[in-house]
């Protein structure tokens, strides 16, 4: 499996509460022909009903931060369980992921220009 250190939100991040990623930097944003798919991955099983919202600015502190994803999963998934979906048009120069409503957990979200990678 192939996931870029630099395009990772959270890499098997154990989840007891609400958390954010790190930003990730978007290039100079924009959007491009082909955009980058956004991989979200349950390594253990997760207790509660997990929300992930991807929010994108054009500065690095995501200061008016616009939500360009939100993906709700079925209440307490199972490890194993992922979604990928490209990137939505607007995305600027940084992104940033917040994941919600979980007490217990495993996962790993991160950009990849190919889902037949992972």
């Amino acid at each position: 499996m192939y996931i870029d250190k630099q395009n990772t939100f959270f890499y098997k991040q154990a989840v007891t509460a609400n958390v954010s990623s790190d930003v990730v930097m978007n290039g100079n944003g924009g959007d491009a022909e082909k955009s980058l798919w956004l991989v979200i991955r349950l390594d253990k099983d997760v207790t509660g009903t997990p929300l992930f919202n991807l929010y994108t600015s054009n500065t690095e502190n995501i200061a008016n931060a616009v939500l360009l994803h939100s993906i709700t999963l079925p209440t307490n998934s199972k490890a194993g369980t992922k979604v990928a979906v490209r990137l939505a048009s607007g995305a600027k120069k940084y992104l940033k992921l917040n994941a919600n409503n979980m007490t217990a957990g495993t996962i790993t979200s991160f950009l990849t220009p190919d889902v037949r990678l992972v």
